[in-house]
């Protein structure tokens, strides 16, 4: 057996690859391997790789700049932006940093010229940095122990603000006169819903009853 006989030519091995893969009606590719193999050739070489629609590798690519690239739209696609918490959130998410002490998040809902009235005290505080610094002083009264449980939360119908009531626990006990509520407003600062009031109502320990009838 010769060389020449061994070797096949370019229109030999294209034709059986050519006549399989022309046909629609045949999905089993076993039939081309059997033929090149009847002709004496072994291909250990020929693998076949899986390709994606051009539809499916586009909604891909897609996807995951979605999950990775920027939201700068420099990636040719329109960015996605989540939707802003509601303020129903964010008065949870409040409370919570509260009784973490995480005094940063706090800073970060309120807006830069927010105000804290508590109706126990005179004046009002204005202004991030003054109102961070009176709840710090409050947080450092409470001590480890003691923290805020909110009861409930309410929505008027106005969606810019939100009432809260609370009270005090103590280990997960109730302290005595405690109760109280705290309306926030909010207001839209760059694209971004804050807190641009708080509004403090506590119970007061002394019961005057029937005599502020009386009065």
């Amino acid at each position: 057996m010769t060389m020449a006989s061994l070797t096949l030519t370019r229109s030999q091995i294209s034709f059986p690859l050519e006549a399989c893969t022309s046909s629609n009606k045949n999905n089993n590719k076993r039939p081309c391997i059997a033929r090149l193999y009847g002709n004496k050739t072994h291909f250990i070489n020929l693998v076949a790789k899986p390709t994606l629609l051009p539809n499916l590798r586009k909604k891909c690519s897609i996807d995951k700049w979605k999950a990775r690239g920027s939201d700068d739209g420099s990636c040719g696609v329109a960015p996605e932006f989540l939707p802003n918490p509601s303020a129903v959130h964010i008065v949870h998410e409040f409370y919570e940093a509260f009784n973490k002490k995480d005094t940063e998040t706090l800073k970060q809902l309120l807006s830069p010229n927010c105000v804290y009235q508590d109706l126990l005290f005179y004046t009002a505080y204005e202004g991030q940095e003054s109102i961070i610094s009176f709840w710090e002083s409050v947080m450092n009264a409470m001590g480890p122990n003691i923290h805020v449980f909110v009861e409930d939360v309410k929505e008027s119908n106005n969606v810019m603000m939100v009432t809260a009531f609370m009270h005090l626990e103590w280990k997960d006990k109730k302290l005595p006169f405690t109760n109280g509520c705290r309306f926030f407003t909010f207001e839209e600062v760059e694209g971004k819903m804050l807190i641009s009031k708080i509004t403090s109502v506590e119970e007061f320990p002394l019961k005057p009853g029937e005599l502020v009838l009386v009065i």
